[in-house]
């Protein structure tokens, strides 16, 4: 019997650390409906601007997703997925940058996606969201349910945004939504919340519910984190070792920088690291504390698919290697 690509990526003892996808900056636009495989191009979303949006994203930093919510929706007499009320066309869209330190998001509706055609996704991986909608300061869970990518976030993703919003009071149910494609499917049910980037996987209900809990006073644990999508996947493991070793729960307390002949450089959005097989890097909590890490990758020992369905193939991790105090950077 072939294992689904989650219980193949739990069988091979992968890690959840570093395995988030990385952006700066996400866009996700309310979309009712199937998608497709590929959902900004392979659903009900307008060909050319669907087109437009994937070309756009393309190595700027800024990911584009989609989003339904079952409380918005009907179905017609083919099970097709309809807006409740047909007349009220608007939908809903959240801009979020997640960099430590200018973590914010803005959320409005609109009746026409053609002004997305305007923004410029590079401007928004740097900071510079639209004047679009509102600030807002609370977080929104996304779940990735998205069937036309993989089984595992059809059979598991959808059963657990079921379960979630059964536990939630009516007033709550608004804050998680299902989503489109985040980035690695075999470690289903995974979640997005934003405007943190903080991505997650192998989820029970309780753990969303906790994780909300955390959103909600802007801490993060690292149980079941996979990472913060502002970094690159080598210092996302760079920040959970230093999140456990020093126990910081603070949201936007720690940046994560490249080190390189003793000096620590950013990491820009869209950028690249040293093709290298180990890295040293340099963690800063707000506070002048430092810490110096080693990550190295690593092959697994056992293959796995990157999907149902897939081959075997052999896989490799980032882990941390070696973690000491740095001199004060203030």
């Amino acid at each position: 019997m072939t294992l689904s690509c989650s219980a193949g990526s739990l069988a091979a003892a992968e890690p959840l650390a570093g395995t988030a996808p990385v952006a700066q900056s996400w866009i996700i636009i309310e979309q009712p409906g199937p998608w497709g495989r590929h959902a900004l191009t392979d659903s009900r979303l307008d060909s050319e601007i669907g087109a437009a949006l994937k070309s756009a994203s393309a190595d700027s930093g800024t990911t584009v997703l989609l989003a339904r919510h079952p409380d918005r929706l009907v179905r017609d007499l083919h099970g097709a997925a309809l807006l409740k009320d047909p007349k009220d066309a608007s939908l809903n869209i959240w801009v979020a940058h997640t960099a430590p330190g200018d973590t914010r998001m803005r959320h409005g509706v609109t009746r026409d996606l053609r002004e997305l055609g305007s923004w410029d996704l590079s401007a928004i991986a740097h900071g510079s969201l639209p004047a679009f909608g509102v600030p807002v300061k609370d977080p929104t869970l996304f779940i990735c349910t998205h069937s036309g990518r993989d089984q595992c976030c059809a059979i598991h993703g959808r059963a657990l945004l079921a379960a979630t919003l059964d536990q939630l009071p009516s007033g709550d149910r608004s804050t998680v939504w299902e989503v489109s494609h985040i980035g690695g499917h075999r470690f289903a049910p995974t979640a997005l919340s934003l405007p943190s980037g903080g991505a997650y996987g192998r989820l029970s209900v309780d753990d969303v519910l906790r994780i909300r809990d955390e959103d909600a006073r802007r801490i993060v644990s690292t149980l079941n984190y996979r990472g913060r999508t502002a970094f690159p996947q080598p210092l996302q493991v760079a920040e959970i070792a230093v999140r456990d070793l020093a126990g910081v729960l603070d949201r936007d307390a720690l940046d994560v920088l490249l080190l390189r002949e003793g000096r620590a450089i950013p990491v820009k959005p869209a950028g690249t690291l040293p093709d290298s097989e180990v890295l040293q890097l340099e963690v800063r909590h707000v506070d002048g504390r430092a810490w110096q890490v080693t990550v190295c990758r690593e092959a697994l020992p056992t293959s796995r698919a990157e999907s149902c369905g897939g081959d075997l193939l052999d896989a490799h991790v980032w882990r941390s290697s070696g973690i000491s105090e740095a001199t004060r950077w203030t």
